[in-house]
């Protein structure tokens, strides 16, 4: 493998990582923001408070990198 071949996967390999842990962080604030509104209060009255944990735990958040700046 050539070395810039090399260098290429690596920049691969670190911009996942970069990602996910975006990606990670940002799935934590929402599911925390979610827990302390009214929202949260309403989806355990009609889910029920195990239910409404599973769903919250399904909400992440995705980062794809080449998305335009809104």
């Amino acid at each position: 493998m050539s070395k810039g071949k090399r260098l290429k996967s690596k920049r691969k390999q670190l911009g996942r990582g970069f990602l996910s842990e975006i990606s990670d962080r940002l799935t934590k604030n929402f599911q925390r923001e979610l827990r302390n509104s009214e929202l949260w209060d309403e989806m355990v009255a009609e889910f029920g408070e195990k239910r409404a944990e599973e769903l919250l735990r399904e909400c992440k958040a995705e980062v794809r990198p080449g998305l335009p700046p809104y």
